[in-house]
């Protein structure tokens, strides 16, 4: 694949046909005016020895996008070549202030020091989080100009060291790609997901695009007898529509396969079709046709248009049981929602003041400066970007029938830090509807939950545990890691941390990675060291990373957990079976598997209809441990039922 358009020694036919691909489509004449001398800049600074990316293609990418042209001439000034010898003072006088601010945004966001084998990773990442999120908010074009940027960093990124490809890679799916998402910016988002998918499992990646591949020629033309029968069924109601096959992305297809655990060949929805309509009665116009003539599968139907997603993503989504029996997902929409749908906030200098684009514009820039005004330390701005930006709410009452507005997902616990820091830091209990409940329990909406309190409490550090689920919202987990954050603290301010802090370590002594600096509640994994002694890491420092896809067998990994051990909460159980020789052994081999401490086993058998049934008492960690172990107790050969009993 030819990433670069730009490899060899440019000339005048270069720069006039670049000129007047991204001329296409401007009118103004000053603007017009603008590119060209941006674009003699460039070529002059332009030296095929520099790797560093190219302001050619980044134009030619961003042009792709539609973007408005002030977008462009400021992606050609912000070449990396150009960062000494052109000063802001120069683009302002030559070009105008809204150019010259723009380059001021994308070099100050190119310039951050993108993480290395020797730049801890973490702060480096939430830094850099920081930084976009600012420049967005400012002027939200500086922002595709950096996407545009990464996108060609992966594209030329085999040549880089292993370290360095884990590093850019986890940061592009921890940042860039969600970033284009909540822009809108679908097509950025899905190369970068499959080009950082390249790096992230190469066997898996080459095996998929294969495996696709030989299968192209196929899908094709069935995609293509079956648009064309679509269409002759829409000219029978005087319909046209622009109709064609959708490309599934690779990224995706592996994300399905690793979440149904099942093969690429599995897979029922490989078939994809978009349908343009010309406008919004037609949308509902086509799916009733569509509908009528191919069974459809209501669990894969969505109505995007009536409700948009959180980043103004509007189209009808369906499946349907096509000739052949083939599954076949089929999007609906106009061509503005097309617009939007693949090119986000680039598109919305192409529409008027007021328009659907510009209200989501202003949307996602609120949500995201809410975000930057929420920020309490680096550890949380990163987190709470990856989860809980884009999640689902409950609304939930208190005693006093005041309403609290939490992400899905939230605990008892996680209300109680909602209602204050020191309600969460005293809690003991929860009362949820007048009935007890653990700590853990995940609330729903509608409910009313009162929390119960002991001043002389405090928090634990278990609490922290991510297998347990304590808390799950970032406001709840950055509260308890300061409180131990304070406690950690030596007499010089520096955090400290000892084996008594962390499960599974015993009495080795500890020391903090440096590589990706860990902080207290952080999710994190253990490197046993030549002297026995444990550096304790980030669980997704590259470092780490790197070695392992290495096999390095001189590295031992160990799974750890902030915290001292919990107190256990005790189940019973009851289990009905048909008898059968190691029924016993295989439910006790569950239980051992699932680190349960039976306290208690009672079982009768039937001997004339071979029936057995059990009753067990143990000890768990918390409850939510308690459903996966039904589960896979119900998955033992000749379990037929089990459930909890008080």
């Amino acid at each position: 694949m030819k990433h670069s358009q730009f490899n060899g020694v440019v000339d005048t036919h270069d720069k006039t046909r670049l000129f007047e691909q991204l001329a296409s489509g401007i009118i103004d004449a000053e603007h017009l005016k603008q590119l060209k001398q941006a674009l003699s800049f460039v070529f002059s600074a332009f030296d095929p020895e520099d790797s560093r990316s190219s302001a050619l293609d980044i134009s030619l990418i961003l042009k792709h996008l539609g973007v408005d042209a002030e977008t462009l001439i400021a992606a050609l000034l912000s070449d990396p070549r150009l960062r000494d010898s052109l000063d802001n003072y120069t683009i302002d006088q030559q070009f105008n202030p809204s150019i010259a601010n723009l380059v001021k945004h994308v070099n100050w966001l190119n310039t951050f020091k993108e993480c290395s084998e020797h730049l801890a990773y973490i702060p480096a990442e939430a830094e850099s989080l920081h930084r976009m999120l600012l420049a967005t908010v400012d002027d939200v074009r500086a922002v595709l100009i950096k996407l545009a940027f990464r996108i060609q960093r992966l594209r030329t990124l085999n040549n880089e060291s292993k370290m360095i490809q884990q590093c850019i890679t986890q940061e592009t799916m921890d940042i860039y790609a969600p970033l284009a998402n909540r822009l809108g910016v679908s097509n950025l988002k899905w190369e970068m997901e499959d080009l950082a998918f390249r790096y992230i499992d190469t066997q898996s990646y080459k095996d998929l695009a294969k495996s696709m591949a030989d299968k192209r020629s196929d899908r094709e033309i069935y995609i293509e007898q079956f648009v064309h029968h679509l269409e002759n069924i829409l000219a029978q109601d005087s319909i046209t529509a622009q109709m064609y096959g959708r490309p599934k992305h690779l990224y995706s297809i592996w994300k399905k396969m690793q979440k149904k655990n099942i093969q690429w060949h599995e897979l029922a929805d490989l078939l994809a079709v978009r349908i343009i309509a010309t406008d919004l009665p037609q949308c509902y116009l086509i799916l009733g046709i569509i509908h009528n003539q191919w069974q459809h599968l209501p669990h894969e139907f969505d109505d995007y248009i009536a409700n948009p997603k959180d980043n103004a993503y509007q189209s009808i989504h369906t499946a349907i049981i096509g000739p052949d029996n083939q599954v076949i997902e089929i999007q609906i929409r106009t061509q503005e929602m097309h617009d939007f749908a693949e090119h986000g906030v680039a598109a919305h200098w192409r529409y008027k003041e007021g328009s659907n684009q510009d209200i989501a514009l202003e949307k996602t820039i609120s949500t995201l400066r809410r975000l930057l005004d929420n920020r309490i330390d680096n550890d949380t701005l990163l987190e709470e970007f990856k989860t809980e930006l884009f999640s689902d709410r409950v609304l939930v009452l208190t005693p006093k029938k005041e309403v609290i507005n939490l992400p899905s997902g939230a605990t008892a616990l996680d209300f109680a830090y909602a209602i204050h820091t020191e309600v969460g830091h005293q809690c003991i209990g929860a009362i949820v509807n007048g009935h007890r409940v653990p700590l853990s329990y995940p609330i729903r909406s509608g409910e009313c939950i009162e929390i119960l309190t002991d001043e002389n409490s405090s928090p634990h550090l278990y609490w922290l545990d991510h297998r347990k689920h304590y808390v799950n919202t970032i406001h709840s987990k950055s509260r308890i890691r300061q409180w131990f954050k304070s406690q950690f603290k030596d007499d010089e301010n520096n955090l400290v941390v000892s084996s008594k802090h962390l499960q599974g370590i015993g009495n080795h002594k500890v020391s903090l990675a440096n590589c990706c600096e860990p902080q207290v509640g952080d999710r994190i994994i253990g490197e046993l060291l030549a002297d026995t002694s444990i550096r304790i890491h980030h669980i997704d420092c590259p470092l780490i990373k790197v070695e392992y896809n290495h096999h390095n067998e001189n590295q031992k990994l160990l799974e750890l957990c902030w915290g001292e051990q919990s107190p256990k909460e005790k189940v019973n159980i009851h289990i009905d079976a048909f008898d059968r020789q190691g029924l016993l052994q295989d439910i006790t081999t569950v239980l051992n598997q699932e680190q349960v401490n039976v306290l208690k086993a009672n079982t009768e058998t039937d001997i004339i209809d071979q029936s057995v049934s059990m009753e067990l008492s143990f000890e768990i960690d918390s409850q939510t441990q308690c459903e996966p172990l039904l589960k896979r107790i119900l998955h033992i050969p000749n379990v037929f039922q089990a459930f909890v009993i008080s």
